[in-house]
């Protein structure tokens, strides 16, 4: 599958290298990590081993409708693959009759479609523009992807309007897709060759995943960026009711469409050029009837090279409409920090900042934590360092540490060497038997012959008292070809 994807890049540079009588242009990326490590239980077994092969490519396709001309519309294309292979898994992982190994969906080669999409921007006189296929949405309700089309309308009162609908992307279909933008509190997939009786709790995914949102948002104003969007994402896969059989034997099933979340989120962004921003957003399930999330912050800077600011937030996890996760209590969890930066000179800036976090539970009420840390940072040409440090302590546990970090390019930026030195220590009061002091180290080097071409190794080792040792080796490879 590497070398398949490999030999389309290499199609894709061909043609787009090959373009006289053409006026689009194009420009494939791509980037490839080898990882090598080992992850040792606690109790001793089991031992993950794990042989990495992470593959990325990209394509872009610019002025696809001919020669650019800045009052017309214009197209572009854009798609990116990834392979995630992963050679060091036990077979036993991917064998449902290993019960003491078996994990459901696992896959040695996924294959991933990130995004593939074909996009119009500036048609009738500068006000429409639209989206055809799988793609990403970035608004207050977070990272979202779904198939399917998006259309947007600027106005000339600052004010645009977006509208979209079809399949939220899921994993366990023959789509090329992933589960990561799923609701969570779930684990869907592919479910052939189980029993009805095995792993219940792995929900089949067998059908496509209806969504489809709105969104109101400022447009062309550099001090305000405001936005308003809803979303509502319907399951319709035959799933179980309960995970335990009834009196027959039987496991009973629906397969009536159904909520999987639907929320709408707000937010907005405030700045002043040279005094500060303020910033505000939330988000309210209209599944669970409730907020479940929303934060506010300021930043001012006082003085020339001195900043100041202070923000609190507010999350409670929610969970697909399918979860069993629905049926017991949870609370949410309220932050409040301050923050300051100093920029000492043009080449070094310090920082510090400080708050308290809340959590609330049923039985023991409300919790609180104070929240430390410090970091400073010195970049010159060819010199980078860095020191962060943290502490988190309260009645459940504590975690405190610090990390350095150096960086040294040579010959312009040609070769790069790096390290970092890590230290934390962490106790946790329910398990006392889990307190560990850990130490970790990182090796690395990179190698850059040409622009946008990076080759680069890494090692991590690292040692406490629960996992005694733990290594990982990472190679890279990135480059880019216009």
């Amino acid at each position: 599958m590497a070398h398949t994807t490999a030999r389309i890049g290499a199609v894709l540079a061909l043609g787009a290298a090959a373009r006289d009588a053409a006026a689009y242009e194009a420009a494939v990326d791509a980037r490839l990590d080898a990882q090598v490590y080992q992850v040792t239980s606690p109790y001793g077994a089991p031992i993950l081993s794990r042989r990495r092969y992470t593959e990325t490519l990209g394509v872009r396709v610019v002025d696809i409708q001919g020669a650019h001309d800045p009052g017309r519309g214009e197209l572009l294309a854009v798609m990116r693959l990834r392979l995630d292979a992963d050679f060091g898994q036990d077979p036993a992982e991917r064998n449902a009759q290993a019960e003491d190994r078996y994990v459901p969906g696992v896959s040695e080669m996924p294959l991933d479609l990130m995004m593939a999409y074909v996009e119009g921007r500036n048609y009738a006189g500068g006000h429409v523009g639209f989206r055809l296929g799988r793609q990403y949405v970035v608004d207050p309700l977070g990272f979202w992807s779904f198939d399917g089309a998006l259309v947007r309308l600027d106005t000339d009162a600052f004010v645009a309007f977006e509208a979209y609908g079809g399949f939220e992307q899921r994993g366990g279909l023959p789509l090329l897709s992933t589960s990561r933008f799923e609701g969570d509190g779930v684990f869907r997939g592919d479910r052939r060759g189980l029993d009805g009786n095995y792993w219940p709790a792995y929900l089949s995914e067998k059908s496509l995943a209806p969504a489809y949102g709105f969104s109101v948002a400022s447009s062309g104003l550099s001090f305000l960026d405001a936005r308003l969007t809803y979303r509502k994402v319907i399951d319709q896969d035959t799933v179980l009711v309960s995970p335990y059989p009834d009196a027959r034997g039987e496991f009973a099933t629906t397969s009536e469409s159904r909520t999987s979340s639907e929320r709408v989120g707000a937010a907005v962004v405030a700045t002043a050029k040279d005094l500060g921003s303020f910033r505000a957003d939330g988000v309210y399930d209209l599944y669970f009837q409730k907020p479940t999330e929303y934060s506010a912050t300021a930043d001012v800077r006082a003085v020339k090279d001195l900043s100041f600011g202070a923000g609190a937030e507010y999350f409670l996890p929610t969970f697909d409409g399918d979860s069993i996760f629905n049926w017991f209590s949870h609370e949410g969890t309220t932050t409040f920090t301050g923050r300051a930066r100093w920029s000492v000179t043009r080449r070094l800036a310090i920082g510090a900042s400080g708050g308290v976090r809340r959590f609330g539970t049923d039985g023991l009420g409300t919790l609180t934590d104070t929240l430390a840390s410090f970091d400073a940072a010195y970049r010159a040409p060819a010199l980078e360092l860095g020191l962060r440090g943290t502490d988190e302590e309260g009645s459940r546990g504590e975690r405190r540490g610090a990390d350095v970090f150096g960086r040294r390019t040579f010959q312009g930026g040609t070769w790069d060497t790096s390290v970092r030195l890590s230290l934390y220590q962490w106790a946790d009061a329910l398990r006392p038997d889990r307190d560990a002091t850990s130490f970790t180290y990182v090796l690395g080097g990179g190698f850059s012959p040409y622009r946008k071409t990076r080759v680069a190794v890494e090692f991590e080792h690292s040692i406490n008292e629960l996992a005694p040792e733990r290594f990982r080796a990472l190679a890279t490879l990135d480059f880019t070809v216009l």
